[in-house]
């Protein structure tokens, strides 16, 4: 039943009324408004399935998949359920493929977004040099001296303002702290080591017009999910050799910090779970150029050797990610380095749950790692 409504839906909304004499121009408003239709149907259908009790969830779910030790958390193992019965989004070195996986990324994080945080936002240009980049300020209505610089994720192809706007809006609700999140140049077209680049531009632009932002001598945090975790660890990094000003704090979401590695949760949650090898092979062909070693610090930082001087850290996993034994093994690297390491695994979760709002599981998760962050800020005003 789940089945045919959730792959059905396109077909109950397709429209038939497309007349006149510019029928392009109709053919296209009529796309979109369909596209729109089925979009917020699934979103409505997901939240639904998801606010029924966990009985019935269970029903429609199967019986609990069990790896590695680990138990998928039942709104995960629905929500994987649903999506597995959609093509999968894989990026793409061919522009008009490159496009269509952009615009099915962009709609299925809206899809499970849930409701968004009432709060101010302002767009703003930022960057040294050029070109400038969008960013978005988030200021919560009570907040403190304090700033988290966000690098969205999206496999550095995929990804923008838009697509982590919710899980902004909710950072800075649980920390009190102002959020600043940051587009960078995507690749194909911009392949590394242009988002390193851009994510350095951006940070000094930022910290060079703190007042303008409301801000007096605040807790700089640098953080971002999967993608852009691995980008606010490599920028730290890299601020810790320069006289600018320093970040105190990271929050590196499932982080990408191992390009080359094979095996463990690689193979482990390679097809199935959201995020699969195949179309992390496919991220790492769109950004990183032929030829170049994926062992270079700025790729794989798991593989940096003068990381004993980047600020405290909340490293956070995902049971059932391809990428959770790399974030694993970063958190004891940077422990072994001598940084304070808070290392936060939630167990029955996939990649990409931090976007995945209209789930209380995963809300809860992101609370939970957004509290995290506030208590190293709060030990700074202390």
């Amino acid at each position: 039943m789940v089945k045919c409504l959730w792959v059905m839906i396109p077909a109950a909304c397709r429209s038939n009324w497309i007349a006149g004499s510019d029928l392009g121009s109709q053919r296209e408003t009529a796309r979109i408004f369909e596209m729109k239709l089925i979009e917020n149907l699934k979103a409505h259908t997901l939240q639904s399935l998801l606010r029924l009790p966990r009985f019935a969830k269970r029903r429609i779910a199967g019986k609990p998949i069990r790896i590695d030790g680990l138990e998928l958390d039942l709104d995960m193992q629905l929500l994987v359920k649903l999506s597995n019965l959609e093509p999968p989004i894989r990026p793409s070195l061919d522009p008009k493929q490159l496009q269509a996986s952009r615009n099915a990324f962009n709609a299925s994080t809206r899809v499970v977004a849930s409701k968004i945080v009432k709060m101010k936002t302002q767009d703003i240009l930022v960057g040294q040099g050029q070109p400038k980049m969008p960013a978005r300020l988030y200021s919560p209505d009570q907040h403190i001296d304090a700033m988290l610089f966000f690098l969205h994720g999206g496999g550095w192809v995929h990804g923008n303002l838009d697509t982590h706007d919710n899980l902004c809006r909710h950072l800075a609700r649980v920390t009190g702290a102002k959020v600043l999140s940051v587009e960078y140049q995507k690749a194909p077209e911009n392949p590394w080591p242009t988002a390193v680049e851009d994510a350095m531009r951006a940070y000094e632009d930022v910290v060079s017009r703190l007042p303008e932002f409301g801000l007096n001598a605040p807790f700089i945090a640098v953080g971002g999910d999967s993608a852009g975790g691995k980008l606010a660890t490599v920028l730290a990094r890299q601020l810790s050799h320069t006289d600018i000003q320093q970040p105190q704090a990271q929050l590196l979401i499932y982080p990408s910090a191992d390009s080359p590695r094979q095996g463990g949760s690689r193979t482990l949650f390679a097809d199935g779970f959201l995020l699969t090898g195949e179309s992390i092979r496919i991220y790492q062909n769109c950004y990183i150029p032929a030829q170049q070693d994926h062992s270079h610090p700025d790729i794989s930082p798991l593989y940096a050797d003068d990381i004993h001087k980047l600020p405290p850290a909340i490293v956070v996993t995902a049971g059932f990610d391809p990428l959770r034994d790399e974030g694993r093994d970063y958190a004891k690297k940077l422990e072994q380095a001598g940084v304070k390491v808070k290392w936060i695994e939630y167990p029955g979760m996939v990649h990409g749950f931090a976007n995945i709002l209209c789930s209380a599981s995963a809300l809860h998760s992101v609370e939970d790692m957004a509290g995290a962050l506030r208590g190293l800020m709060m030990e700074r005003s202390n």
